[in-house]
C-alpha cells in the first residue's frame, strides 16, 4: 500500500503541476470568427440562387418584349407569304385541271370525227361547242390579280372574302366545262347510227 500511496501522490503533483497551456479552454476566442452552421449555410445558398434566378427571370423577360416587336412584324410577313404561297397553289391546281379538261375535249373531238362515218355526231358536236374558255379565263385573271393584292394590301383578311369569291367562280367555270364534257360523252354513246339510203 505504500507504493500505492507514493505513485498516487507522484500522479496528483504531477497533475498539478502541468502547465496551463495544455489545458482545454472552453471560452470563446475573441480573435477567432465563429463558423455559421450548416443551416445557416444552406439558407444563404438558398437565397443567392433565388437572387441569381429572379435576375435571370428578368433578362428573359427584357429578351421577351424585344422579341415580340420583332416577332409581330416578322409574323405578319410570313402570314402574308404564307397565304400568296396557298392562294398560287390553288391557281396552279385549277390550271392543271384545265389542261386535263383540255385533253379530254380534244379526244372527245378526235372520237366524234372518227365516228361522223358511222353515227350521227350532230348533236354531240353541238354539245361540245357548248364547251367556251372565256369566262373561265377571265375568272381566273381576275383570281390572279386578288392573289398579287395580297402581298401589297396592309390587312389581308379583308381580302380573304373577295378571293374566296373569286376561287368559287373558278371551281363553277370548272365544274361547268367538265360536264359539257360528261354530256356530250353521253350523247355520243347514244348517238343513232346512220343507215345507208336504199338505192332504186
Amino acid at each position: 500500500m505504500i507504493l500505492s500511496k507514493t505513485v498516487s501522490f507522484s500522479l496528483l503533483t504531477f497533475l498539478f503541476s502541468v502547465s496551463p497551456a495544455l489545458a482545454t479552454d472552453i471560452s470563446p476566442d475573441p480573435t477567432r470568427v465563429p463558423r455559421p452552421t450548416r443551416v445557416q449555410e444552406r439558407l444563404e445558398i438558398r437565397q443567392e440562387n433565388q437572387e441569381e434566378r429572379q435576375e435571370i427571370r428578368e433578362e428573359n423577360r427584357e429578351d421577351r418584349q424585344e422579341l415580340r416587336i420583332t416577332t409581330a412584324q416578322e409574323r405578319f410577313q410570313l402570314r402574308r407569304e404564307n397565304s400568296v404561297k396557298i392562294a398560287n397553289n390553288i391557281v396552279s391546281k385549277f390550271e392543271k385541271r384545265f389542261v386535263y379538261l383540255n385533253k379530254i375535249k380534244d379526244r372527245l373531238q378526235s372520237k366524234i370525227d372518227t365516228l361522223k362515218t358511222k353515227r350521227d355526231m350532230t348533236e354531240a358536236q353541238k354539245k361540245l361547242n357548248l364547251y367556251s374558255t372565256t369566262q373561265y379565263t377571265t375568272d381566273l385573271n381576275a383570281l390572279k390579280a386578288k392573289v398579287a393584292t395580297i402581298s401589297t394590301t396592309d390587312n389581308p383578311k379583308k381580302i380573304v372574302p373577295e378571293l374566296k369569291e373569286a376561287i368559287r367562280l373558278v371551281q363553277n367555270d370548272l365544274k361547268d366545262l367538265h360536264q359539257y364534257l360528261v354530256d356530250t360523252l353521253k350523247v355520243i354513246v347514244k348517238s343513232p347510227k346512220i343507215t345507208p339510203k336504199p338505192t332504186l
